[in-house]
């Protein structure tokens, strides 16, 4: 409600339960706002030029999703959807090593074309959303700035788009770099660290390939580069650094090397990402244990999916099962070719090797967990490829490809299980003292994942449903966890003096909508999953309304959100 009579704050929200994110019990009380700031928490006696009426709702800092890779759809989508939705006011782009920038205008077709693969981002929606009015990191950031966006924002420094502004062309093809090279590297990571950059992010697991189904230019580059560009950490102590390593579920090698790299760079190493596979039963579990002995000497954090995923696909554009090499083989070519791939009894040979004997990849492997969601062949729809299989007397990967190639790929599938299917072990995973919930991958894989719920999964089923956390323990995660663990500072609670960055809603009422996920169509002709929420009320971005029952306010308040590294003023990009 409105108040025009010399109001002393901009908006007081009344009468709410106050989870200030400090992990402190909570309380019924008031929040003030002024200047895009928490003025008062407790009991306001002042007026708001807005007042809003929070009687039985939950009023919380607003939740930083620190997995992103929305570098490319924040030129189009200044709210980051679907993480505006479920109550994220703060997302961390430039992860996995993957970004635009820095970014030469001659590599700009290579960089879009890149992700279309990796992270499976519309090449069309690129091609016609993105300003490219930058070069540096510098000018990526500042460009949020001058066209505005609704969230905010914090950026890695994506190591691939490093060595693909040195290397050119040959970025993905030389593993080993020249000293003079090597220097120049080094020196863009340094000038991102000045544009207010957390750190390098690198990765180097088989699932993310480059466009043409090759290695991405960190996978081949070599440890002894990888520890010379987190070495400028150093230099700098703000921070972390972010990794997705060869094998995500955490195993003596991985461990070894998140260790290693804390010691090099004297910050918080990110390991991306703590996951529960159906297929290595237990892996999840030792990969906590590998946290808890790492931390009495290193600072280590996983962010981690928190529920189960699934996963809607058509073999005319999936990359997700790139982490075997057969498959990736067989799949990464022109369609007539991968058509024929998948007809030939040799290559399916291949592939069932890898479902039985390689173990470090993503997908479960259960047959009997992937069904039949969207084909002409109306024989087949809603049912299981096991099921299909054994009544037709073939093997569940002959039943998967005959159907695929009988309309041309075409078919949508949809894996119930892709990851995290085990409720017990995703509710002590959410619970690990060094485990970051979210790894949402927002503005990546678009067509077949919807990850941007986990918040609102996180409070309605992980809080109230299942009551495996307080409230308030849930709040710091997805607040001043999330954001502290990264070295991002000045956020994530609702103390007096902190960015009035807030979500209001009723926890009785909150849920993920619709029951599963449906396509909508967006730039360029492409599509993505939705899952929207309902129960959130207002969601707030630096004390003004983003958000209103669901609905967009237009508003854009978001801001860059830069380390105490920051230099206004930088260099010009090096090795140009």
């Amino acid at each position: 409600m409105p108040n025009n009579h010399n109001p002393d704050y901009d908006v007081v929200i009344r009468g709410g339960r106050v989870v200030d994110g400090t992990r402190m019990p909570s309380f019924v009380g008031d929040i003030a706002i002024k200047n895009g700031r928490v003025a008062e928490v407790g009991s306001v006696t002042g007026t708001g030029r807005e007042e809003i009426d929070a009687r039985g709702l939950v009023v919380a800092p607003g939740f930083v999703d620190n997995h992103t890779h929305y570098d490319a759809q924040l030129n189009w989508d200044p709210y980051a959807s679907q993480s505006c939705w479920h109550g994220i006011t703060t997302v961390v782009i430039g992860l996995c090593g993957f970004g635009f920038a820095p970014c030469r205008p001659e590599d700009r077709e290579r960089a879009m074309q890149r992700m279309t693969r990796v992270e499976a981002i519309p090449y069309e929606a690129m091609k016609l959303g993105m300003r490219w009015d930058w070069v540096t990191q510098d000018d990526f950031l500042r460009a949020f700035e001058r066209a505005g966006i609704g969230v905010n924002v914090a950026s890695y420094i994506p190591h691939s788009a490093i060595r693909a502004y040195v290397l050119g062309a040959d970025d993905n093809k030389r593993g080993e770099v020249t000293p003079d090279e090597l220097e120049q590297m080094k020196e863009l990571v340094r000038e991102g660290y000045r544009a207010g950059a957390l750190g390098i992010s690198t990765d180097q697991n088989l699932i993310d390939r480059d466009y043409d189904g090759g290695m991405l230019p960190s996978t081949i580059a070599t440890n002894d580069e990888l520890e010379a560009l987190v070495s400028v950490a150093r230099e700098f102590n703000v921070g972390s650094m972010e990794i997705t390593p060869a094998n995500m579920h955490i195993g003596e090698t991985e461990i070894a090397q998140l260790k290693r790299l804390f010691v090099v760079s004297g910050r918080p190493v990110i390991h991306n990402t703590l996951i529960e596979s159906a297929h290595l039963p237990g892996a999840w579990k030792r990969a906590l244990d590998h946290l808890d002995a790492a931390n009495e000497e290193h600072r280590i954090f996983a962010t981690a999916v928190v529920h189960g995923i699934g996963s809607l696909f058509s073999l005319l554009e999936y990359n997700l099962f790139d982490d075997m090499p057969a498959w990736n083989k067989a799949l990464a070519c022109p369609v007539e070719q991968r058509i024929a791939n998948l007809k030939d009894p040799a290559i399916r040979e291949l592939l069932a090797w890898d479902v039985a004997n390689h173990l470090n990849r993503v997908w479960s492997g259960r047959w009997n967990r992937m069904r039949v969601r969207e084909s002409e062949l109306k024989q087949y729809v809603g049912r299981y490829i096991s099921e299909i299989a054994e009544s037709e007397g073939k093997t569940p990967l002959d039943a998967f490809c005959d159907i695929a190639v009988a309309e041309g790929l075409r078919t949508m599938f949809y894996i119930e299980d892709q990851i995290n299917s085990d409720d017990k072990a995703n509710a002590e995973i959410v619970a690990h003292p060094y485990v970051i919930p979210g790894a949402s991958d927002g503005g990546a894989h678009t067509q077949f994942l919807s990850m941007g719920k986990y918040p609102t999964v996180m409070l309605s089923k992980w809080v109230r449903d299942e009551k495996v956390m307080s409230l308030e323990e849930a709040h710091w995660r997805l607040s001043h966890m999330a954001a502290s663990s990264i070295g991002l500072e000045g956020i994530g609670t609702l103390e007096r003096g902190m960015p009035a960055d807030i979500v209001v809603y009723d926890l009785g009422k909150l849920r993920v909508t619709p029951d599963e996920p449906y396509y909508e169509q967006i730039l360029g002709g492409g599509k993505r999953l939705i899952e929207k929420a309902e129960g959130y009320r207002y969601i707030f971005v630096s004390g003004v309304m983003t958000f209103k029952d669901g609905e967009c306010t237009n508003a854009l308040p978001g801001r860059v959100l830069r380390t105490a590294a920051y230099k206004p003023k930088i260099e010009k990009v090096a090795a140009e």
